[in-house]
């Protein structure tokens, strides 16, 4: 603990030389008829009553203490940078196609891909997220947020539709192939690059999940890209899931930007592959200087403590004047 008026500590010494002279004076002496007597001399009593006279004495002092404002060095904040995460999730009708084993259920690309996110974002608390699918074209599903509890509550409205491989009963849902289609990454890239580019504060990166490949990052297309993402310090990283290789403009296009691409044929892979992410984008943690906050705590309940015991002993606690 420390005082932001030191030099104010020193009228403590006033309640000090009150409190001596309040036990070393002797008051006005007055013969009365039992003087001569045996009375004992009621020692505790006058105890008592000296501790009662001090109390203005020991307020004084507190007084003083809050004059001289204490404070105290508070333990450095942690504070993490954040990061501008929009995840880039195609949605074509190839994505419902069956991912990694099959013995528990249906299991789709687009259920991988879904479970790896939601674990991902879960992770990454402090993180702004945002989800935009795609395919023929893309929609802004979520704007960056640090609220992530829509994204899994998205799953159901953003699932593919395919309708050779979805069993009849299932119904129909999604967006119908002949509207959303082929997969078109570079478009998508470019609309994820507007909407990160709005966001001035933080490191940003786009995490692209797909199955496909796409007629719009061939060269020279690819360049344009490439240079807007480097602009705007965009980190790419492009997630296959499939085992076919991974196109090398979609390669060429995460490296150049500090990222990767991997291949991830299972959801446990895939979760793998998150982890991977993490480790390539560690969270920055900022730390900052101790900071001198007030510290009154001490001394608030004895100086609310004296006040009251000050009150009290107004009702008669003290020397008679004879």
């Amino acid at each position: 603990m420390t005082f932001q008026h030191p030099q104010l500590l020193a009228l403590l010494a006033v309640p000090v030389i009150l409190v001596f002279w309040e036990f070393v004076r002797r008051g006005h002496s007055i013969v009365m008829p039992f003087d001569h007597g045996k009375q004992g001399r009621g020692w505790f009593l006058r105890i008592l009553v000296l501790l009662a006279n001090c109390l203005p004495a020991a307020l004084l002092a507190i007084a003083i203490l809050f004059l001289a404002h204490p404070m105290k060095f508070e333990p450095p904040e942690v504070e993490r940078q954040l990061t501008n995460i929009q995840l880039l999730l195609d949605t074509s009708g190839s994505m419902a196609e069956a991912h990694g084993s099959q013995s528990d259920g249906r299991h789709r690309r687009f259920d991988s891909a879904m479970d790896a996110i939601e674990q991902f974002v879960n992770y990454r608390q402090g993180d702004a997220f945002g989800l935009t699918i795609f395919s023929r074209h893309y929609i802004h599903w979520l704007p960056l947020t640090l609220d992530t509890q829509s994204i899994p509550l998205s799953k159901r409205f953003i699932q593919p539709d395919n309708p050779k491989i979805d069993p009849v009963e299932m119904g129909r849902h999604g967006l119908p192939d002949r509207l959303w289609g082929i997969t078109l990454i570079g478009k998508a890239l470019n609309g994820s690059i507007e909407l990160l580019a709005e966001r001035p504060n933080g490191d940003r990166m786009i995490i692209l999940l797909t199955d496909g490949e796409s007629s719009d990052i061939l060269p020279p297309k690819d360049a344009p890209i490439i240079a807007r993402l480097r602009q705007e310090r965009i980190t790419v990283f492009a997630i296959m899931l499939s085992g076919d290789r991974i196109q090398p403009q979609l390669v060429n296009i995460a490296r150049s930007t500090g990222g990767e691409a991997f291949n991830a044929v299972t959801g446990e892979a895939l979760e793998i592959v998150f982890r991977r992410i993490d480790e390539m984008k560690k969270v920055t943690v900022l730390e900052k200087r101790p900071q001198l906050v007030d510290y009154y705590d001490p001394f608030v309940i004895p100086a609310l403590s004296l006040l009251a015991a000050s009150v009290l002993v107004l009702f008669g606690l003290r020397f008679t004047p004879w």
